[in-house]
């Protein structure tokens, strides 16, 4: 095994702890936890490679990777970054998502903490322009992993478009009005109030039944 293929497969070893808190998703389903980690591996591997590649183009005189690699690191981690977003906030709450990709995120931050900022004297830790990169670029990725799982939630737990037309739900309902206040609807309205086209079936049956006591008891 060449350095190259070596450096690869060790950098995809590391990625294995960034999957731990898909571990504590307890009431989730066996197989969508396997493929939220499968998921979230290959994210963390692009993610990687994303930071890596501008940081060191950016920072070094001659960039040592092509700009085509750089340009590719990019669109495989936003590629990817797309349909996990959609398969968490498909299973999990928005809280939840958020959680388990930030905290995947900054797993392995943590874990390469060590290597991106340690003095190569061996003296301890120094801020640099790689560094410094390194970092914006990972928290620009925290950014958009956060801005992509906000949505609202209907109550099946899928994604709702913000710009969907306000539910029923969210209406006037007078299917859980008191029974006084219906009482007080028809002795202003009487019967036309029936004729109404905002009532429901449930609504009308109420009204019609109220009508139809009063009647039977002489009001």
């Amino acid at each position: 095994m060449n350095s190259i293929s070596w450096v690869i497969f060790t950098g995809l070893l590391i990625n294995i702890p960034s999957l731990a808190p898909v571990l504590f998703l307890r009431k989730t389903q066996k197989n969508v936890k396997i493929s939220i980690s499968i998921r979230l591996f290959l994210l963390n591997a692009f993610l990687v490679l994303s930071l890596v590649t501008p940081s060191q183009n950016i920072t070094q005189k001659y960039g040592l990777f092509p700009i085509w690699l750089v340009l590719a690191a990019i669109v495989l981690f936003a590629v990817t970054l797309v349909p996990t977003v959609k398969l968490v906030r498909k299973h999990l709450t928005v809280g939840k998502s958020r959680a388990v990709i930030l905290s995947s995120f900054l797993i392995v931050y943590a874990v390469r903490f060590h290597g991106v900022f340690s003095d190569l004297n061996g003296r301890g830790y120094t801020i640099n322009g790689y560094n410094t990169v390194w970092t914006f670029f990972f928290l620009f990725a925290c950014l958009l992993a956060y801005l992509g799982c906000a949505g609202r939630k209907t109550y099946s737990g899928s994604s709702e478009s913000s710009s969907a037309p306000q539910s029923d739900y969210f209406k006037p309902n007078k299917e859980y009005e008191t029974q006084s206040q219906i009482d007080y609807d028809i002795a202003v309205k009487g019967r036309s109030v029936l004729s109404d086209p905002n009532l429901s079936i449930v609504e009308q049956q109420r009204y019609r039944d109220s009508i139809d006591r009063n009647n039977e008891n002489g009001i």
